[in-house]
């Protein structure tokens, strides 16, 4: 078998992999979201603990909102205030994301309410007139808050570098956190004072002071020993 051969499936895995990967976080996020704003309106409203139907929106939605963040994290413009005061990028995402999600919705309503109608006709009219416009706004609404919350959570892990919030949320403490953070700042200062001050040959080489001492820093960085 020819390496192309064996790469092939490789590729498709990996590119398979990373959809999943990059798909799971916001849709499971706004199932959990939806599906509880869904339970709380059913207690308060309409008395229920649960609903089939209520659950099956909920869930559906969450997988199109998903989708929804899937294709446009590959558009170039989402990206237009990366760099910029944080306040920037997180409501010009939210703002792209609710808008982009907006458009699909209001698309499926007149792709379903097509279908049920045989057509654009008169039927669709009134199918369109008797619509809740009320609760796709108030649920765009809600969807419009939890982009804030979810873009809000993602810009600060992208800072703080990614998999950090997750540690610092479910395995360190705050203080170990600060501490882990000072200990990095000061080493990475001082890579960088041997890098302006060192040869590349010495500094590379093992066998030099300046060599074994970067090798220290890092490996000191990469177990978070203090430096």
């Amino acid at each position: 078998m020819s390496v192309a051969a064996v790469s092939l499936p490789v590729r498709i895995y990996r590119g398979w992999f990373n959809m999943i990967r990059h798909l799971l976080p916001p849709t499971l996020y706004f199932f959990v979201a939806f599906n509880l704003i869904s339970l709380t309106t059913d207690l308060l409203v309409h008395d229920y603990w649960f609903r089939l139907s209520s659950f099956v929106l909920a869930s559906t939605t969450a997988l199109v909102v998903g989708k929804v963040v899937l294709v446009v994290d590959k558009v170039r413009l989402i990206d237009k205030f990366r760099g910029a005061p944080l306040i920037q990028p997180i409501l010009y995402k939210t703002i792209f994301y609710s808008l982009v999600v907006l458009i699909v919705r209001f698309l499926e309503k007149l792709v379903h309410f097509a279908l049920d109608t045989g057509g654009f006709g008169g039927s669709f009219q009134a199918e369109v007139e008797a619509f809740t416009w009320h609760r796709f706004v108030a649920v765009h609404l809600w969807i419009f808050i939890c982009f804030l919350i979810y873009v809000t959570a993602s810009e600060l892990n992208a800072l703080v570098g990614d998999g950090q919030l997750k540690r610092l949320f479910f395995h360190h403490r705050s203080s170990e956190y600060r501490l882990t953070r000072r200990q990095h700042i000061r080493a990475l200062i001082e890579i960088s004072r041997l890098a302006e001050n060192t040869p590349r040959e010495q500094l590379l080489d093992s066998a030099t002071p300046q060599g074994m001492r970067l090798i220290t820093l890092i490996d000191r960085l990469r177990k978070r020993q203090p430096v």
